[in-house]
């Protein structure tokens, strides 16, 4: 499964409180840490990433100490573990790396599995448990899942997708367009782990991220500090490909030259929705905004600026895509603006596909 079809089973449980542990194992750096505290946000749940690989038995299973007359034993529970009064009543407990620990860490995770408890610490009621880690021919540290622990988890697979990592994770993040228009050219750049390799360095949806940041910041490929950085990355080989392939491409639009009116619209979809998402971000601060009342008159000429700009996507696809977008940021308001906004492109769009629209 992709790790689209993962968040759709995990947030299966949470729908219908569902509390069983579910256990998702792919390949390093293909978003699956990522994928939980997404949906943590998604549902308002506090997310406690547990590092099993970095932590001891103790500060799991917590600690026995003596009672004041020495006639009993009591437990000192862990203070990493979900807490309802400081955490809130609903929380997701994230068991990252439990492929990768000792296995005395992991027996300790196993009582809290199993039993939901560990000495006398009990999870609270509103906790769901998720496990993550790699697989057994990922090339990194993997110590096999006793039976009885396995068993006690709904086990999914995770492969790479592109299309996947990219509508769900690149576009919305804008990643950068050379990342973006190489990787559609080239999917399987997205991830050249080798079991075999000797070389540290591979590209995967994590690194490649990596180097949408270095390029933000300078996308000169001529720089050998840009060059040496991509390597760094992403891998020799690899890099060499990537970064010929920057040196044959043209320069990305921005949202401030497309609003300016001296560019066109880009021809290349994912520059399109790189676009889209640039210019719905511009105005992401009327999402908390009653009416047009509340609008600053620079505000309000740069929201009625935005929403001209959709009528020139040029694709009548796109400029749904992008009404749409805005529309989710603050319906009533964007309407309200709209309605203001004297534009005979919008006018002439809305005659031309009044179909589209309704659909």
């Amino acid at each position: 499964m992709n790790l689209r079809e993962f968040k759709e089973c995990v947030e299966f449980n949470i729908a219908h409180n569902i509390r069983h542990a579910v256990l998702g194992l792919g390949a390093p750096g293909v978003g699956k840490s990522q994928a939980v505290k997404q949906i943590g946000e998604k549902y308002g749940y506090k997310v406690i990433d547990l590092r099993l690989a970095q932590m001891s038995e103790v500060e799991i299973g917590g600690l026995i100490y003596p009672n004041e007359e020495r006639t009993k034993t009591r437990w000192l529970s862990p203070e990493v573990l979900p807490d309802e009064e400081r955490d809130g009543k609903h929380t997701i407990l994230l068991l990252d790396e439990i492929t990768s620990c000792p296995k005395r860490v992991q027996v300790a995770a196993y009582q809290l599995i199993l039993d939901r408890r560990v000495g006398q610490y009990t999870l609270p009621e509103g906790t769901f448990v998720i496990g993550l880690g790699n697989r057994e021919d990922d090339d990194g540290i993997w110590i096999r899942l006793a039976g009885p622990l396995a068993d006690r988890f709904e086990i999914l697979y995770i492969d790479v997708d592109f299309r996947c990592w990219k509508n769900d994770y690149a576009i919305p993040r804008r990643i950068h367009p050379y990342v973006l228009r190489y990787l559609s050219m080239k999917p399987a750049a997205l991830h050249t782990q080798e079991a075999d390799r000797e070389s540290m360095v591979f590209a995967t949806p994590r690194s490649w991220d990596r180097v949408s940041d270095i390029l933000k910041c300078d996308d000169d490929v001529e720089k050998a500090v840009v060059r040496n950085k991509i390597a760094g990355n992403i891998g020799t080989a690899e890099a060499a490909q990537f970064i010929e392939f920057c040196r044959q491409s043209g320069g990305h639009i921005s949202a401030e030259d497309f609003l300016s009116g001296t560019v066109p619209a880009p021809d290349a979809p994912e520059e399109i929705s790189l676009l889209v998402n640039s210019l719905t971000e511009r105005i992401r601060y009327v999402a908390q905004m009653g009416g047009t009342s509340a609008l600053a008159p620079e505000q309000k000429a740069e929201l009625q600026q935005v929403i001209s700009a959709m009528f020139r996507l040029g694709t009548p696809e796109y400029t749904i895509l992008g009404l749409r977008e805005l529309l989710e940021i603050n319906r009533s308001l964007i309407r309200q603006v709209f309605l203001e906004t004297d534009d005979p492109e919008a006018m002439r769009f809305i005659e031309r596909n009044r179909g589209l629209l309704e659909s």
